[in-house]
C-alpha cells in the first residue's frame, strides 16, 4: 500500500501546484460542468458560499493561468462578468480530477 500512495503522490508532479486551493478547485470543477455557458460572478458567489475577496482573487488567478476567461455581458439591464473555461482549463481540471480520484480511490 505505501508503494501506491508514493507512486500517486509522485503523479502530483505533472500536476500545476497553483490548482490546489480549495476555492480554486470548487471554481474549476464548476466552471468545467458548466462548459461554455460560463457562470456571472454572482452565480458563482451564490453558488459556492465564497465572499467577495477570495472569489475576485481566486477568479484573478485562474485567468492569469489561462485556465477561464470573462467578458462582459448585459443581464437585465446590468452589466455582468461571465468567466467560462477555457481549453486550457478542462484539460488542467481533468488532470486534476484524475488524479484526486486515484488518490481517493473513487470512480471517475
Amino acid at each position: 500500500m505505501q508503494h501506491d500512495i508514493l507512486s500517486i503522490l509522485n503523479e502530483s508532479e505533472a500536476l500545476n501546484a497553483k490548482v490546489f486551493s480549495l476555492v480554486r478547485l470548487k471554481l474549476l470543477a464548476s466552471l468545467a460542468a458548466l462548459g461554455l455557458d460560463g457562470a456571472t460572478y454572482r452565480e458563482l458567489k451564490a453558488a459556492l458560499d465564497i465572499n467577495d475577496g477570495v472569489l475576485f482573487a481566486n477568479l484573478n488567478v485562474l485567468k492569469d493561468m489561462g485556465y477561464l476567461t470573462s467578458e462582459k455581458i448585459t443581464s437585465e439591464g446590468k452589466e455582468l462578468e461571465l468567466y467560462t473555461i477555457t481549453p486550457e482549463g478542462q484539460d488542467e481540471w481533468k488532470r486534476t480530477k484524475a488524479w484526486l480520484c486515484r488518490f481517493l480511490h473513487c470512480g471517475e
